[in-house]
């Protein structure tokens, strides 16, 4: 009898990165940890992905070190000792990791026969369907949105695999599946509906250090090592069958990081995987509502679920469509910072940022601006098939997070919303020029996307130069250059409207009329500008480049 193939995680290389020099690289778990290779950051197939297997490591991480959290009788942990401590070692072994990894090796085989990772050994249908591989890739699913090709879509390394696997069981999306044998909720042999998997639900906030190692660090909280006894990763419970846990409750980071939205089965042929399954697995209770332990994503309070003696907290994915614009206030809104109508309540921001922005000693002095990867996912109707993915980084200044920078994390959120409001102007003034041409009125979303897009670089750049002390000037600054910005587009616009819409024609509204013309146009696009763009009439203190972005900072991250 020929012996059971393994795959383990531990000692195969499958993590894809980039090293310190430039290359790419597929790494063990163990080197990750050991110091041999300097990584910077994982580098794999989507950014979901790369999101997922951080959080993967990051819960080894967390449960590697929170014995150390867990101090003797009498005396006290101090994290940010600890935290100093760790951040000067991040280029060195990870003995306290490695250690750990060592003592659940059984539990990192990806092809282990009764316990393989991530998965349900015996995991079966009553027909014992199967289905393609590309069921567990996103953008092969549909022949028509893939670039993968014969042995791409036929089958998987198991270094690409274990990849695919830690994804599907953070974002899969919700819709029927394959239905367990041995799971009760089983209907006609169908899995009905339980939603997506718990990370699809949030905005993936990763805090990016110089290294990988770093990172790790960064994006640790004191909340995920102290009390966290209960906050069992899935390596560390016993493992899953085709049934749901009995008590699917969340404990803490480790177990939301490492949730089984799933229950998955690979199949193998000739040291490949040919084949999957994938039924449902632990719903996550509410919706996810009130699951605040995750300290990577916001959170938006919901009036309609919250009563007079109970707020109600949903993680809150970022928006995928123009992300960054709309992405500023879950990063940055603490209590007081935005108006609310009525019985609306402030949202909550990742904790990360909160403990980081805090910081104290050499450890928070090193820290003088984060750099911010902002993940999301998004779904179609009834979340039933993956829509789009969105990847953006952002530089905030730290001091902007501190809770004593109200008025100028406000004055960030304000030219946040200026400019987008005097982007809209120009998709409004596009429209006005069709009209003056002889046609029907339609927004330009052309021209307001494109506008946006451009400024996307320089607004980060603006941000990141911001000194919270000086917004006065810098707000100003910024919106004379947005002005400047909509008023070269629209220029542009004019130009290509033709002879026809500087003639202008008569417009009847009802027992209204009036006459529109180009010039008609640009006058009402002025007069939105000086709405949008409130602080255009301050006084010029400084020109829009001394506060704006320079040269060098517009360039895209």
């Amino acid at each position: 009898m020929s012996e059971h193939p393994t795959f383990s995680l531990l000692t195969e290389p499958w993590i894809s990165c980039e090293r310190s020099d430039g290359t790419d690289a597929l790494l063990s778990l163990r080197e990750v940890f050991d110091g041999s290779t300097e990584v910077v950051e994982l580098r794999g197939d989507s950014p979901t992905q790369d999101y997922a297997v951080l959080r993967v490591l990051l819960a080894i991480y967390w449960r590697a070190h929170m014995p150390e959290a867990s101090a003797a009788p009498g005396e006290t942990f101090y994290f940010d000792d600890w935290r100093e401590d760790r951040f000067a070692e991040t280029n060195d072994p990870d003995e306290v990791v490695l250690r750990y990894l060592d003592a659940h090796a059984d539990r990192f085989d990806l092809l282990h026969p009764t316990q393989p990772f991530m998965q349900v050994a015996d995991l079966h249908t009553a027909k014992d369907s199967r289905l393609k591989v590309s069921r567990i890739i996103p953008e092969a699913e549909s022949s028509f949105f893939t670039m993968r090709a014969g042995e791409g879509l036929l089958s998987l390394s198991f270094a690409e695999a274990a990849r695919w696997l830690i994804h599907t069981q953070a974002y899969d999306y919700s819709g029927i599946k394959s239905g367990a044998v041995g799971d009760p909720r089983v209907k006609g042999g169908r899995g009905y509906p339980i939603g997506t998997g718990w990370t699809g639900m949030t905005g993936g906030t990763t805090i990016l250090g110089r290294t990988l190692r770093e990172t790790l660090l960064l994006n640790t909280p004191s909340t995920a090592l102290v009390g966290a006894e209960r906050d069992l990763p899935v390596w560390e419970r016993d493992p899953d069958g085709p049934a749901p846990r009995a008590v699917p409750d969340p404990a803490g980071p480790a177990d939301l990081a490492t949730w089984q939205s799933r229950r998955i089965r690979l199949f193998t042929e000739d040291a490949r995987v040919t084949a999957v399954l994938v039924s449902n697995g632990d719903r996550i209770p509410e919706a996810g509502a009130n699951i605040l332990a995750d300290p990577m994503t916001p959170y938006r309070f919901s009036a309609n679920k919250s009563t007079k003696v109970q707020s109600v907290f949903y993680p809150r994915p970022y928006d995928t469509n123009r992300m960054m614009w709309r992405s500023l206030e879950p990063l940055l809104a603490l209590d007081g910072d935005v108006p609310l109508a009525g019985s609306a309540r402030p949202g909550k921001r990742p904790h990360t940022l909160n403990e980081l922005a805090e910081a104290q000693g050499p450890f928070g002095s090193t820290l003088s601006v984060l750099n911010l990867r902002l993940t999301s996912a998004s779904y179609g109707p009834q979340a039933s098939a993956a829509a789009t993915t969105v990847d953006v980084r952002i530089d905030i200044p730290r001091t902007l997070l501190q809770t004593s920078h109200s008025s100028a994390r406000r004055a960030v959120l304000d030219n946040a919303s200026a400019t987008f409001e005097a982007a809209k102007a120009l998709g409004i003034f596009g429209g006005r020029l069709l009209v003056a041409a002889g046609g029907e009125y339609a927004f330009d979303a052309k021209a307001t996307d494109s506008l946006l897009a451009g400024l996307e670089p320089e607004f980060r750049a603006w941000l990141r130069r911001l000194d919270p002390n000086s917004t006065e000037i810098a707000g100003p600054a910024w919106q004379r250059f947005v002005a400047e910005r909509v008023r070269a587009m629209a220029q542009v616009l004019l130009r290509g409207a033709g002879a026809r819409a500087l003639i202008g024609r008569e417009v009847v509204n009802g027992e209204r009329s009036s006459f529109m013309t180009a010039g008609t146009a640009y006058a009402q696009l002025q007069r939105d500008l000086q709405k949008s763009l409130s602080l255009l009439a301050e006084p010029k203190t400084t020109t829009p480049h001394a506060t704006g972005p320079s040269e060098e900072e517009t360039t895209h991250d």
